[in-house]
């Protein structure tokens, strides 16, 4: 099959004739191309750009994309189960009501993007950034989170319950009613992150994540575990209270 090299492409058509040819494209440009509506068995992006290229409506049982640029890319109501996004920059992209079942998005920046109404179920996201997603509508279970940045992400009521979060960063994120019970944290931040009276850490070792500014307090901490150092932070932040060693000195939690 062949291989498409150094190609600019802007419409549907020119792509279905290439792609009778060989569905691998490399160091092409697709800037803008109206590629809506697409029906391909496979199609494969390798360091090509693809900023503000139009994937709605696209059906594609094989999409693979490998250290390319999708700024601003649209895939609304792509059905795409199963894609891989690795090693590329998808920031702003609009993922509207697709269907990424079982999917790989590793180590990409998805800063900003719109996952409205997105299927999810079962992706693996480890090592990319989802900074400033909105999750609220999208379904977001049965993932794996292994380094994900979801720093000013909105999670409100997903759940993440019994599962070990390694290098998870929930920095300033919104966790409102999230659902954390008896899940293990090894090297997470959970720093300045939301939380009401619907969130649940019961059961969760809380030992592997940094908690200031978090007023986790106001979360369900039933049976939880956290460290010496966690607890005097927890007292302060929520009421002001200081552990002190022993009468004579003690140091304020920061």
């Amino acid at each position: 099959m062949a291989v498409h090299e150094g190609l600019e492409i802007s419409d549907s058509e020119r792509l279905y004739e290439l792609i009778r040819e060989g569905s691998l494209f490399r160091g092409c440009v697709f800037d803008e191309a109206d590629l809506s509506s697409i029906d391909a068995d496979e199609l494969e992006f390798e360091e090509c750009s693809l900023r503000g290229t139009n994937f709605s409506g696209l059906a594609c049982q094989r999409f693979h994309v490998v250290d390319s640029d999708l700024e601003s890319a649209r895939f609304e109501n792509a059905d795409m189960h199963e894609a891989e996004f690795v090693k590329s920059n998808c920031t702003s992209a609009i993922f509207r009501s697709a269907k990424l079942n079982l999917s790989r998005l590793i180590d990409c920046d998805m800063t900003v993007c719109n996952f409205d109404g997105a299927n999810l179920f079962g992706a693996d996201l480890s090592g990319s950034r989802f900074r400033g997603v909105d999750f609220s509508q999208a379904n977001l279970s049965g993932n794996t989170v292994d380094g994900v940045d979801f720093s000013m992400a909105t999670l409100r009521y997903k759940k993440f319950a019994k599962t070990k979060l390694s290098g998870v960063n929930f920095t300033e994120a919104d966790l409102s009613g999230a659902d954390f019970a008896g899940t293990e944290f090894t090297d997470c931040h959970l720093n300045s992150a939301v939380f009401n009276e619907e969130t649940v850490f019961d059961g969760a070792d809380l030992r592997g994540a940094t908690i200031s500014s978090s007023q986790l307090a106001v979360a369900s901490l039933k049976g939880a575990i956290v460290s010496a150092a966690q607890a005097h932070t927890l007292l302060f932040e929520a009421y002001g209270i200081v552990v002190a060693e022993d009468a004579e000195s003690f140091t304020k939690p920061r």
